[in-house]
């Protein structure tokens, strides 16, 4: 019951993640040349953060739209150490509510490969559990399943000899 609360925290965030990036990655990717300056929003604020000894990093640009005042933020995730240089704002010329960053096209292919990886730890961790499950099925009846509870340890022989 355990493995099935944990896969299902593990699955439900990789699709959170994937519903919330996929469609922007893919607009930037189709339309990566389409972006120009914005001069409908300003940012308000921009922050990133190392994760893991730098081996993660996520960048949060929040922004404002000048006409209206709603203020937006998108996210980015990356491999590596988060960029230290300022970022411009991007809007798309034919949709200017597609907002993005200079830094967010310049790592396109980095932030791809995250979701790549998120989705293939997750077939990777699927295909394990059932494995686990077939073997599992596979053992005889009444032989003690790869979930068994713990048993008591006995006491400890490290260091002593028998005669």
């Amino acid at each position: 019951m355990k493995n099935a609360i944990g896969l299902t925290l593990v699955f439900g965030t990789i699709a959170v993640f994937m519903w919330s990036s996929v469609p922007r990655l893919m607009t930037e990717a189709l339309h990566a040349r389409d972006f120009v300056p914005a001069q409908s929003y300003a940012i308000k604020n921009y922050e990133c953060t190392n994760w893991n000894a730098f081996m993660f990093n996520d960048c949060t640009v929040t922004f404002v739209s000048l006409q209206s005042g709603e203020s937006r933020q998108i996210t980015d995730w990356r491999f590596g150490r988060a960029p230290s240089d300022p970022v411009q704002l991007l809007q798309r010329r034919d949709d200017v509510s597609a907002v993005t960053t200079d830094m967010s096209l310049q790592t396109l292919w980095n932030r791809v490969l995250v979701a790549l990886t998120l989705v293939g730890g997750g077939v990777v961790m699927a295909m394990a559990q059932v494995a686990k499950a077939l073997k599992d099925e596979d053992a005889p009846v009444g032989a003690p399943s790869s979930e068994s509870a713990l048993e008591p340890a006995g006491r400890s022989t490290f260091g002593k000899r028998r005669a």
